[in-house]
């Protein structure tokens, strides 16, 4: 019995399918494939079965399933501790949205390939939906994205909590004046910030907050080009305090903040497995530390507690 071998029917199980699980492996499906049947082969049962379309194991296959997690979790300890290689190498596949890869993940990946050195990260960029989609089939290791999720086979990791801010252009492109009043808001085009899962909830309450029924003429997902069109004096926008702090500071462009304050939280999200890849529990552990590696950490609010959640 091999350790890839284990590794196979742990990825069968949370997967259900050779072709998912050979692109976790970065294997063939055949080569999966030959692996379980080595593996049935060595104890004489049968370890998995068909149902509809899934793959699922049978007891015999969750029994060394669980066998398998606890002895990869001793195996990679071992070779972690006898090798004084803390970070190990490997592959991790880590998806968040366009604003995400620029202002957050650079620092985050430079904080991890610091303890990681030998570790091939690739970083994928896009819509909520779709990253969701490819970490629930195991395309992807870990998404980096606002939470909370409600999907039971995921779980998820809040690192801290951030405010909605309605930004507007600075005040020299409005005569001067340092606070527009509600109706000159109205008069002014509105600029969405199109996150679909989140985000459109916290700037809806928003501006029901202020009483704001925005006049939206453009949709776009990409904070920094949102910033650009305001400061020009296009429009006007609702987007996250951290993301906007340093132009506020600037006078490149000014907020209003609702009594009530609209907050979100941000965080990580990773399916949900009885074997954690030590590369996985890494990424999780430097995440963890983002006040020390974040510049933009003094304009969110940390969390009452750190830990695990595993809620979705």
């Amino acid at each position: 019995m091999e350790m890839s071998q284990l590794r196979a029917i742990l990825a069968l199980k949370e997967l259900a399918s050779f072709a998912k699980a050979g692109e976790h492996l970065h294997r063939s499906p055949p080569a999966v494939f030959g692996q379980i049947r080595q593996l049935e082969e060595e104890i004489g049962q049968r370890l998995y079965e068909r149902v509809g379309k899934r793959l699922e194991l049978t007891d015999a296959g969750r029994m060394l399933a669980d066998y398998a997690c606890t002895i990869l979790e001793a195996h990679d300890e071992a070779i972690s501790t006898l090798t004084g290689n803390t970070g190990g190498a490997g592959v991790i596949r880590i998806g968040c949205g366009p604003h995400s890869s620029l202002r957050i993940l650079p620092q985050l990946l430079r904080a991890f390939l610091k303890k990681n050195p030998s570790v091939e990260v690739r970083l994928v960029t896009g819509d909520d939906p779709p990253l969701l989609k490819d970490l629930q089939a195991g395309s992807l290791d870990a998404v980096f994205m606002s939470l909370p999720v409600d999907n039971p086979e995921l779980g998820q990791e809040a690192l801290w909590e951030y405010e909605m801010v309605l930004v507007t252009p600075p005040a020299r492109l409005r005569g001067g004046r340092k606070r527009p009043d509600l109706a000159e808001l109205e008069s002014m085009p509105f600029i969405l910030y199109r996150r679909q899962i989140l985000i459109d909830g916290a700037i809806r309450s928003l501006c029901a907050e202020i009483g704001l029924k925005p006049n939206i003429v453009m949709e776009n997902d990409e904070p920094d080009s949102i910033k650009a069109l305001v400061k020009l004096g296009i429009g006007i926008t609702v987007l996250p305090l951290w993301s906007v702090a340093d132009e506020v500071r600037r006078g490149a462009l000014q907020i209003l903040r609702p009594k009530t304050r609209q907050l979100c939280q941000y965080g990580i999200l990773y399916r949900k497995s009885g074997y954690r890849p030590r590369v996985l529990a890494s990424l999780i552990a430097v995440a963890r530390e983002w006040p020390q590696w974040w510049t933009m950490a003094r304009h969110v609010t940390p969390l009452p507690s750190d830990g695990d959640s595993d809620s979705a």
